[in-house]
């Protein structure tokens, strides 16, 4: 055996050691002794000059060193050995882990899913919500969904659609505020006063809730709107879907994220009887350099491609 395999082999053990932390399970897993294990180890930490494993009286412990070694080979081999299964099979199969922002993922992505399912039906697709960014070498994620500036340097990144900013709120709590017969553009901003402004921060950083309301607000031409104090009564959320849900209930006005309002606004719930602006950010699909080749990512990419085009939404 080479010293390249042998390295490879002895990196696989120290794997499965590492998993149980016991040699002796490791044997067994592996079909072979307690004391191959062992030798294959300390073989392998003569190879990389560093010890793996803390060897106390009755159990193990990774080193620091070992447990980012394990890290690494986990993410590794569980791209090898999917590879592998795709080349076999010659079809999509195993699993797809996407991490995306909550309320994108349950008023876009879920009512479009099953179409994939139906395309792609060996396999298995994990989701995991989070608002803020998913960090790969440290979370089992094959790719993400983020809501952003299209800035994201050492990574593959494809924009799906732009966003459009658009104040919603409900039919009656409209009439309350502006009355039968509507706002007046001349007094827009005097009506607004009376107003409570939902914001939502989710994807946003923590510091800038008021952030898309400032930006609605600056493209107006009123020059007294541009001024309009919106965090002097306020509703903060940190997740899309509440805020929706508190212009709903007639709690305010809403700065909403036109793509995640749709079906609302087509059922009524919500109207949104301002002019609309571009958000300045969009949704992009991020994942590892050179993992966008891979058959099972290609494939989603693809298939969130041609959802973002049959719905006419423009790509950049």
């Amino acid at each position: 055996m080479d010293r390249k395999q042998l390295l490879l082999t002895n990196m696989y053990t120290f794997s499965i050691a590492a998993k149980f932390l016991s040699f002796t399970k490791a044997a067994e897993e592996l079909f072979i002794t307690q004391g191959a294990v062992s030798q294959r180890i300390k073989s392998l930490e003569q190879q990389l000059g560093f010890s793996l494993f803390v060897r106390l009286t009755r159990r193990l412990e990774l080193t620091e060193e070992g447990g980012r070694l394990l890290h690494a080979l986990s993410q590794s081999f569980d791209v090898i050995f999917s590879e592998i299964e795709d080349i076999k099979f010659n079809e999509l199969r195993g699993e797809l882990y996407i991490g995306v922002a909550p309320t994108f993922a349950q008023s876009w992505l879920l009512p479009r899913l099953a179409k994939f399912q139906n395309l792609y039906p060996n396999l298995n697709v994990k989701i995991r919500v989070k608002a803020s960014r998913l960090d790969f070498q440290h979370e089992p994620v094959d790719l993400a969904i983020y809501y952003g500036e299209k800035s994201y340097p050492e990574f593959y990144s494809c924009r799906l659609f732009e966003e459009m900013l658009t104040p919603v709120c409900s039919p009656t709590y409209y009439r309350k505020l502006f009355g039968e017969h509507g706002h007046q553009s001349s007094a827009i901003a005097s009506q607004l006063t009376k107003a409570t402004f939902i914001h939502c921060s989710e994807s946003l950083e923590a510091d800038e809730p008021n952030r898309e309301w400032r930006l609605w607000l600056k493209a107006q031409p009123e020059n007294s709107l541009q001024t309009l104090k919106v965090l002097e009564r306020t509703y903060i959320f940190n997740h899309s879907e509440m805020a929706m849900t508190a212009a709903k209930n007639e709690m305010g006005i809403a700065m909403a994220r036109e793509s995640l309002v749709t079906k609302s606004l087509q059922t009524g719930e919500l109207i949104a009887p301002f002019q609309r602006v571009h958000a300045g950010r969009g949704y992009d699909l991020i994942c590892l350099n050179g993992q966008e080749h891979r058959p099972r990512i290609a494939a989603f990419i693809d298939w969130l491609k041609q959802q973002s085009a049959a719905e006419k939404i423009p790509l950049m």
